[in-house]
């Protein structure tokens, strides 16, 4: 049986492997040897972390929540509407909190699916507050809700996003159809 799953024991832990040619079916092994509601409550504070840092504007810890290097991507709601690498993200994102005064959030509806040590976290983003243009000392109000997905991924360093999108809802119209 060509790509037949097999367990091997390695320092103590069962680690999957997959043998080409295996002509013996063998038994599947659990793959997932960590308790899922841990992993899923660790994903979950990242998440909330990772806003918690740019409502209170501790801006400069916003990038160790990427991945290193080359390992991140984003789709951002907001311009520019091209895929961002983890210094961009983190560029944009210090932007954006820094800008915003009297922020906001609130997660609903959050889903977290485990693969291994990978996350999918889909949830509706829901966030106001004051948007403050510097030059002008103007203020304009912001509120809006967004359909995000973030993907995780476990690190020695704990859970890490490597790929986060955004994209708003559209508003409810206020005005009256003729």
């Amino acid at each position: 049986m060509i790509g037949s799953p097999t367990c091997h024991k390695r320092v103590g832990q069962v680690v999957p492997t997959t043998i080409l040619f295996n002509p013996v079916p063998s038994p599947r092994c659990k793959l997932d040897l960590r308790p899922a509601d841990k992993d899923k409550k660790d994903v979950e504070a990242v998440i909330r972390a990772f806003f918690d840092a740019g409502k209170n504007k501790d801006l400069a810890s916003l990038a160790e929540f990427h991945s290193a290097g080359d390992q991140f991507t984003k789709f951002d709601e907001n311009p520019p509407f091209t895929r961002q690498n983890s210094n961009e993200a983190f560029m944009y994102e210090q932007a954006a909190f820094a800008n915003i005064s009297d922020y906001s959030y609130s997660i609903d509806d959050l889903r977290i699916d485990l693969l291994g040590d990978a996350a999918i976290a889909t949830f509706y983003l829901g966030y106001s507050g004051m948007f403050v243009n510097d030059y002008s000392f103007e203020g304009s109000p912001v509120r809006a809700k967004a359909r995000v997905t973030m993907v995780l991924g476990r690190t020695p360093k704990g859970w890490r996003m490597v790929h986060e999108h955004f994209s708003r809802l559209p508003q409810p119209s206020t005005t009256k159809a003729p």
